[in-house]
């Protein structure tokens, strides 16, 4: 940014009052962070560096507005020029901020997990902005006028200043022929001429089409795989395998993994698994959470590393053992039952039973397909139990209802807590219940004593039958409907991508009436984050459109700002089709900081015309002419700092990066097509509009 400013002023004092400027308004900046409570983390820093980028926008159109000034007026005072260049510029920076900060207002207005995530950097961005503001309109007049020189330098422009100006002219002269001149087909058809302007807007309308065509090339995701080299190795056995057989099955992963070199810490656990701070005790299962080396000291990335473990485990046999490795997910973000995995389907209906056969049958359909991978029903079965059916005339005769034999057996089972037990600042529940050595077979259970509400008691056995079954150990429901999870992670393929692919896929799963699909996981959360980020862009575009209208008193000139931004999302189109990069959360950040630089070019190009128009009686295409090569300059600084400001998190530089590169090649994208829409589509817009509307 500083060599930006360097380069197109040319002089080292100006660069001085940039340098005071921009540690000012991020240090108040971290002030305003501490009062709202916020910590350093991924979110907040990459506001930070997205605002490091935008955060002297204001100040360097202030500043090259005095420079031009000061160069067009060498004798006037320089206190008195510097006050009437920011009034001149005051009110377009005032909207173009105004409009930039209304466009991050949804975030604090629409629900959802990926306007929460986003909270943090959206309102570091705003601070920021709003800061920019306060000190372009008044610390960055005054630096300018302490660290400059009473009368302009003698020493001439600079080489690059030179080459900048011969590029405005002819810039000047290709705009003047693009608006006023015309296209002939030559000799044979000298009756055949049209203005340039038409071809160049029918280009501009066939790459806004191109980049809608290469939108689901993109695939679709939640969020960005890390590459913090964390992955899972888990291990299912049968229901009645001991503790031993899984610690076996888990020794032999660990054996595998000896001889990776890229592995720095191992970490495995038999007899159950972790989630989050808990531990689920289960004999028949076990994992191994595995840390990989910095990414910096393996050839590797985690996803790669994942496919190279499939198959060096797949030479692990054992009978009716499962080992499924996938990578771990983002620490903090689950979408409830199987949210750790990428796409979990859901059966609901009222029979648990048939429930679990087409589960089953899903399950089948699923392995079957060449996307998808460590497919699992999170039903088993298989566990043993016993079930107690109980004869209602029996009980009756005896005094006992349905509801007073399962009071009773809950409490000799599985207990009732009578008092709660104190020791210092805890409590501890004091639990009545039957020993659990006591509940050892069939016999135990049929012998157990029923209270009579009457008085006396019974035995189970004289009322009720006791089976020895096999079911589930617990039945999952959501608002209140009974359902089955499957759960399955993707293979090389996006996640939006494989997701519509297995709704078409699961057509051929026949389910009965009452019976039906639902997704869950990561899959879930991307949908939230479609109808999310529709519901962002719809209110950010409409409350740009009502602070732009405001600002120019009509509507002409919002619409046409507006109607520039198709452009723009294609060029983010391409940026993300060329890298490889899917479209995912953090890329609305992207497109709200590629429409706010259109908006900002858009208000400085559009008033400034107005403002000629108005004071010179001049043509539309005469005012936009001389308004775009006035600020062409201040244009291309704020564009190509922005730019400069994105390309470290584009790079993907260091550790931590992933979560917010799509979003920084998307915006440099989106940039890139920004700067030839407003040094070309705008005008011609402008020109166009214009003369409809007399």
């Amino acid at each position: 940014v500083i060599l930006v400013i360097y380069l197109f002023l040319g002089s080292l004092r100006q660069v001085l009052v940039m340098v005071a400027v921009l540690p000012t308004i991020l240090i108040v900046n971290f002030a305003l962070m501490r009062l709202l409570g916020f910590s350093l983390n991924i979110f907040t820093l990459g506001g930070l560096v997205v605002a490091v980028g935008v955060v002297l926008d204001n100040s360097m159109v202030v500043l090259e507005n005095i420079t031009r000034r000061r160069e067009l007026e060498p004798e006037r005072p320089l206190r008195p020029l510097a006050v009437e260049a920011t009034s001149q510029v005051g009110p377009a920076i005032m909207a173009a901020t105004l409009a930039y900060m209304a466009l991050f207002a949804p975030f604090l207005l629409v629900p959802g997990l990926a306007s929460l995530l986003m909270r943090e950097l959206i309102l570091v961005i705003a601070g920021v902005v709003g800061l920019s503001l306060l000190a372009a309109v008044t610390l960055t007049p005054m630096l300018a006028v302490t660290f400059a020189h009473a009368r302009p330098t003698t020493a001439g422009r600079s080489r690059f200043q030179q080459v900048f100006a011969w590029i405005t002219d002819r810039y000047g002269r290709i705009l003047t022929w693009m608006l006023q001149g015309r296209l002939r087909a030559g000799r044979r058809f000298r009756w055949f001429s049209i203005r340039p302007r038409w071809p160049l807007l029918v280009g501009f309308v066939l790459l806004a089409a191109f980049g809608v065509s290469v939108l689901p090339r993109l695939g679709f995701e939640f969020l960005p795989g890390m590459d913090d080299g964390r992955l899972t190795v888990r291990v299912g056995l049968p229901t009645g395998a001991s503790v031993e057989q899984s610690d076996r099955i888990v020794r032999r992963v660990e054996e595998a993994l000896s001889g990776e070199p890229y592995i720095e810490s191992v970490f495995a656990l038999s007899g159950g698994r972790s989630r989050g701070l808990f531990t689920q005790e289960n004999p028949n299962e076990g994992e191994v959470n595995i840390q990989l080396a910095p990414r910096r000291e393996r050839p590797m990335s985690t996803e790669a590393f994942v496919r190279h473990l499939r198959q060096t485990l797949a030479s692990i046999e054992e009978p009716g053992a499962t080992i499924r490795v996938r990578s771990a997910s983002t620490r903090g973000i689950r979408a409830g039952a199987g949210g750790a995995s990428d796409i979990v389907v859901k059966l609901q209906g009222a029979h648990v039973p048939t429930l679990f056969e087409r589960a089953e049958e899903t399950a089948g359909v699923m392995r079957s397909l060449d996307y998808l991978t460590n497919v699992n029903v999170d039903m088993d079965m298989e566990r043993p139990e016993f079930q107690i059916v109980i004869d209602r005339v029996r009980a009756a005769e005896l005094g006992l209802s349905i509801t007073d034999a399962a009071r009773s057996l809950r409490t000799l089972v599985g207990g009732t807590v009578a008092t709660r037990y104190k020791e210092g600042d805890r409590h501890y529940d004091v639990r009545v219940m039957v020993e659990e050595p006591s509940l050892g077979s069939r016999r135990d259970v049929a012998d157990l004593l029923l209270d009579r509400p009457g008085g006396g008691q019974v035995r189970l056995h004289e009322i009720a039958e006791v089976r020895e079954a096999t079911g589930a150990v617990e039945i999952q429901r959501e608002n209140q409907v009974r359902q089955v999870l499957v759960s399955t992670d993707t293979a090389g393929v996006r996640l939006g991508e494989s997701l519509s692919q297995l709704e078409g896929d699961l057509q051929k799963v026949s389910l009965p009436a009452g019976y039906r699909f639902d997704f869950g996981g990561q899959a879930e959360l991307l949908r939230d984050m479609q109808r999310t980020m529709f519901l962002i862009v719809t209110f950010a575009l409409f409350f740009a459109f009502v602070v732009l209208a405001v600002q120019f008193n009509r509507l002409l000139l919002p619409f046409l700002i507006l109607l520039t931004l198709p452009v723009c999302l294609a060029g983010m189109a391409f940026a993300l089709w060329a890298t490889g990069l899917g479209l995912g959360a953090t890329v609305m950040i992207g497109i709200l900081v590629v429409v706010a630089a259109t908006v900002n070019d858009g208000v400085l190009l559009l008033n400034f015309a107005e403002e000629i128009r108005r004071d010179k009686a001049v043509s539309p295409a005469a005012a936009v002419v001389e308004a775009a090569c006035i600020r062409l300059r201040p244009r291309v600084m704020t564009s190509v700092s922005v730019i400069a400001g994105l390309f470290p998190l584009a790079l993907n530089i260091g550790e931590g990066g992933d979560m917010l590169q799509p979003m920084a090649v998307a915006a440099i994208g989106g940039l890139g097509a920004e700067i030839l829409v407003a040094l070309f589509l705008m005008p011609v817009l402008y020109v166009v509009f214009s003369r409809q509307s007399r």
